[in-house]
Formats: C-alpha cells, structure tokens, sequence
C-alpha cells in the first residue's frame, strides 16, 4: 500500500509540475512573445538593465555638489551603474578635459546628485 502511495505521489508530482504547469508557463511565454513582437516593446526584467539603457553612456549634469571641483552645474558621462542608487560618472573641464581630483578620474555619485543633459 505505502509503495502505491509513494508512486502515485511521484507520478502526480510529474504530470501535474512537469508537464501541465510547464504547458501553461510555455503558453505564457508565448503570449508575451506575441506581445513582443506586436508592441516592439521588450519589457525588461533587470531593474539595473532598465537603468543602464536610460543612463549609460548618456550625458549627464551635477545637481549637487560632490567637492571642491565637482560643483552644480558641471557636465559629465555616466560609466557604469553600480546599483539602484550609485553610479560611476567621469566629468569634464570647461575645455573638455577630464577632471581628476585626488588622483581619481572616475567619481561615485548618487542618482539624486545629477540631470540628464539633453
């Protein structure tokens, strides 16, 4: 009896999970396809990925300020995004040359210390 019971465990544990949840997570994914492809849109999963795709790279403009060069006002690039709320940001000169102050040319910032530039 208990050997019937186990089996019957496992083979409801296989056709139910594997095969009728796993139609109906592939069924899913095909509409989202469908809407994909429809749309254009690709909907992003990584919040940090959404965030790359709107700052990195981009030009960027101090709203606060960092140090005694880094004022409000000063233009830069973002580099890399280290997480919701840090990135690393590099900034330029009045002639374009990059700043460098304490022997660093790359400065962490907060995302509430700048503006994108348009």
């Amino acid at each position: 009896m208990i050997i019937f019971e186990i089996l019957g465990k496992i083979f409801v544990q296989i056709l139910f999970e594997g095969i009728i949840l796993g139609f109906f997570r592939l069924i899913g994914k095909g509409f989202n396809k469908l809407g994909e492809l429809f749309t254009g849109i690709e909907k992003p999963n990584d919040p940090i990925k959404v965030l790359e795709k709107k700052y990195l790279y981009k030009k960027i403009e101090l709203t606060k300020n960092l140090n005694e060069v880094l004022k409000p006002g000063r233009m830069g690039a973002v580099l890399e995004i280290i997480n919701m709320d840090k990135v690393f940001a590099e900034f330029y000169d009045g002639n374009g040359k990059q700043i460098e102050w304490n022997n660093e040319l790359v400065f962490e910032i907060g995302m509430d210390q700048f503006k994108l530039k348009k």
